[in-house]
């Protein structure tokens, strides 16, 4: 007789086997509902946190945290981020996303606490906790080092200053990718370089003999350089005209055209850090902004003064015939920055940007001692124009530089020279600036200064 498993009389193993069988079914049953009751009693669980650390402290960016399981769609409880900085919360299946309304400060923990996370399905809430520290800020800016220039890099943290490129004759730099543009002047030439900072390797780009490099924007976006050139073109010499040089591409200067295909000879520029958008204040006196999606040159009206971009880069700041406003490009909305007072006396704004607070931090002038300088001061002013004194001497004058905030508006970093003029820090030589300035870099949490150290021409 075949045996099968339904025949009693044969097979002597089956017995045992089937009970082992079933006692490994009932094992798996209990524990399966064991961790069905843990499951409904523990709640759902935190499996894992993202951010994007190192341009948290930039751009306000989004902390992602992921559950074990699907969450329900009713509010949370509580959620509390801790320094506190303000947010808005999505939240579908597993994740949950917290989008910041503003950069995070940089060199800082940062503890993320969730009460009352409800599962999809039955069961209980959840607490969920999480930190994280954030990387410090970094500044870049030229150095004196006898008859050549250092480009410097220090990260706010108390190490040294790194020396990534030493050169006769640098005159500006702007960061583009993972190299950095270098302009230099020397023995009578105008030479753009590449400096790779990790090897040391410097690229040497040929421009054509048509086209004299004169400066190169601090700020730049993507693969293109951003400089300002002379070129003859068409038997005629034009001078200090706007163009961009993709470095990854062909490297051939491309000349910004604006309407009726004139190119675009300007006394300033500036370059937004949220949008990559160039603005520039021509020689006519007209404000015009090139989009770099677009590819257009939209006119913005005229200006006196073009400051540049506040601290987020999504307001251009200039001077109208009204006095000083922020205009920001995605909005079209305007907004005008008080002429304001010291202490009961009036100030006079020279330069102007603005925190992602909303407060402002201008160079601004002081009525000096007859037949003397005025005094240059750095203050903090609010919307309704109350100025508070931050840098600069009030018993000797000094000419006070370029003023620019780290992008959360966490730092201030200042070009301070003891040599004062009538005309303040835009009269000094390039020789007295090279050799003199200091650069302070101020904690505005505290209003202490940070970084005290001779150097020139930054960008954050």
């Amino acid at each position: 007789m075949i045996p099968t498993f339904s025949d009693h009389g044969t097979a002597a193993g089956a017995r045992p086997f089937r009970r082992g069988l079933w006692s490994t079914i009932a094992l798996l049953g209990a524990v399966a509902f064991i961790a069905g009751l843990l499951t409904l009693t523990e709640g759902p669980k935190l499996r894992s946190m993202s951010l994007d650390e190192q341009s948290s402290i930039r751009t306000a960016g989004e902390i992602t945290l992921r559950s074990d399981r699907a969450l329900a769609t009713s509010p949370l409880a509580s959620i509390r981020i801790t320094p506190e900085v303000s947010f808005s919360v999505t939240q579908k299946d597993l994740v949950l996303r917290l989008i910041l309304d503003e950069p995070l400060l940089a060199g800082t923990n940062y503890e993320v606490e969730v009460n009352g996370v409800e599962p999809a399905s039955l069961g209980a809430s959840g607490n969920w906790s999480a930190s994280f520290r954030t990387p410090f800020e970094e500044l870049l800016y030229l150095r004196a080092a006898g008859a050549e220039t250092e480009l410097v890099r220090v990260v706010l943290d108390g190490s040294q200053p790194e020396v990534i490129y030493r050169a006769p004759g640098i005159t500006s730099f702007a960061a583009v990718g993972a190299v950095f543009g270098v302009h230099r002047i020397w023995a009578g030439e105008s030479i753009l370089e590449l400096v790779e900072p990790n090897s040391g390797a410097v690229d040497r780009m040929a421009l054509g003999p048509e086209i004299i490099v004169t400066s190169l924007a601090r700020a730049s976006r993507g693969t293109s350089l951003i400089i300002e050139v002379d070129r003859k073109a068409e038997g005629r010499q034009e001078k200090g005209i706007l163009a961009l040089v993709d470095t990854l591409g062909s490297r051939e200067p491309e000349v910004v055209l604006g309407p009726g295909g004139n190119s675009l000879g300007v006394r300033k520029v500036a370059v937004s850090s949220e949008s990559g958008n160039i603005v520039a204040w021509l020689r006519d006196s007209t404000l015009v902004v090139f989009e770099a999606l677009t590819q257009t040159v939209i006119p913005l009206g005229s200006a006196a003064e073009l400051w540049g971009f506040d601290s987020s880069g999504t307001s251009v700041i200039f001077v109208d015939s009204l006095g000083t406003i922020a205009l920001n490009l995605s909005t079209g909305v305007e907004t005008r920055i008080p002429a304001g007072q010291l202490d009961g006396s009036s100030v006079f704004h020279q330069l102007t940007t603005l925190s992602p607070q909303g407060l402002s931090y201008q160079r601004v002038l002081l009525p000096g001692f007859v037949g003397e300088p005025d005094f240059s001061l750095v203050t903090e002013g609010d919307a309704e124009g109350r100025h508070r004194h931050l840098l600069g001497s009030l018993s000797t004058p000094e000419s006070i530089g370029d003023l620019q905030l780290s992008p959360n508006g966490q730092y201030l970093a200042v070009e301070i020279n003891p040599v004062a003029t009538p005309l303040g820090y835009p009269a000094l030589s390039d020789d007295v600036i090279r050799n003199t300035t200091e650069l302070v870099i101020l904690d505005l949490a505290n209003d202490t200064i940070l970084l005290s150290t001779p150097g020139f021409s930054f960008a954050w």
